[in-house]
């Protein structure tokens, strides 16, 4: 059984689209999606482009339909998609339950809602070296108000806060006393997935209510709950929902290795979720697309695919 994991915002890096292999399934892709955005985007691919959120979150999501197409074109496919943050979106494509236009514009919601909300002063810290249960007591010390959340739990010993630069402050002030090895500032400029963001996800939920969403044709797995979502409805929510909600990607990983995946590919850009699952589960084969050139990537999955 193979998995794609689509990695989440933090990942962009300028050049990646134009890194994407010169193959006609991309070239409509990107067509596509220009189509449906009104701009190319091949002009979101700058560094400059890539600073303001609503970029960086589309270009992700291009990206990731993108390689899906490609290597379902060389049939290679997904039994089970799962997708961090923003990369939920193109998982929601390649399980059918949205079309490209329907989530093009679900994600501009998303990505201007955040960016607007929080132009500044606010972001994604990694918490490396403490567990769960300490980070949380570490947050309770350094909240002052609703400033300050855990967003994620990427691993045993990564967490990621939401929160305002002044909370960081606080934070660094005090994790020494929490066994923290280490704090890292993430390329993101808004606080996500927490309560803070209760505004998006209303605003997504209702852009999504005009979509035809459909029942995944494939296993649809919540970065959110750490559940297969079933239904169109269940995965709607999980779209909607999941930039005000904690990602549990420890949690969904570890419920991929039970559900029994052989295999996993992870898409382009980055290898930051590969890496994750790797650490976790390092008995599960695993190709990471933007580890080497796309020819020698695309034979290692094929590979890794015909094994299934």
């Amino acid at each position: 059984m193979i998995a794609f994991l689509y990695p989440g915002q933090g990942s962009q890096h300028a050049g990646m689209i134009a890194a994407l292999p010169t193959d006609r399934v991309v070239t409509d892709t990107l067509d596509e999606i220009g189509a449906a955005l009104g701009q190319d985007p091949r002009e979101l691919d700058t560094a400059e482009a890539l600073a303001d959120t609503v970029a960086a979150q589309l270009a992700l999501f291009t990206v990731g339909v993108a390689c899906t197409r490609f290597l379902a074109e060389r049939d290679v496919r997904p039994d089970t998609v799962l997708g961090h943050s923003i990369g939920a979106f193109p998982a929601a494509v390649e399980a059918g339950v949205l079309t490209l236009d329907e989530a093009v514009a679900a994600v501009r919601i998303r990505a201007r809602g955040m960016r607007d909300l929080y132009p500044g002063g606010f972001g994604l810290l990694a918490v490396l070296g403490s567990p769960l249960a300490e980070v949380r007591r570490l947050v309770a010390a350094a909240r002052a108000g609703d400033d300050l959340f855990v967003a994620m739990e990427n691993a045993e010993d990564q967490v990621v806060l939401a929160g305002s630069d002044a909370a960081f402050e606080r934070v660094a002030s005090a994790a020494p006393g929490f066994g923290v090895r280490e704090l890292r500032r993430l390329d993101v400029a808004v606080p996500s997935h927490c309560l803070l963001m209760a505004p998006v996800a209303e605003a997504v939920r209702q852009q999504l209510g005009s979509a035809s969403a459909r029942r995944p044709q494939v296993r649809y797995l919540s970065a959110m709950t750490a559940r297969s979502a079933a239904t169109a409805d269940a995965v709607v929510d999980d779209l909607a929902g999941g930039v005000e909600r904690m990602v549990r990607w420890r949690d969904a990983t570890d419920l991929l290795a039970e559900l029994g995946t052989t295999g996993v590919i992870q898409l382009a850009p980055g290898h930051a979720t590969a890496d994750l699952f790797r650490d976790g589960h390092p008995d599960i084969p695993l190709v990471t697309l933007d580890d080497a050139s796309f020819a020698d990537s695309l034979v290692r999955a094929q590979r890794l695919a015909s094994r299934a």
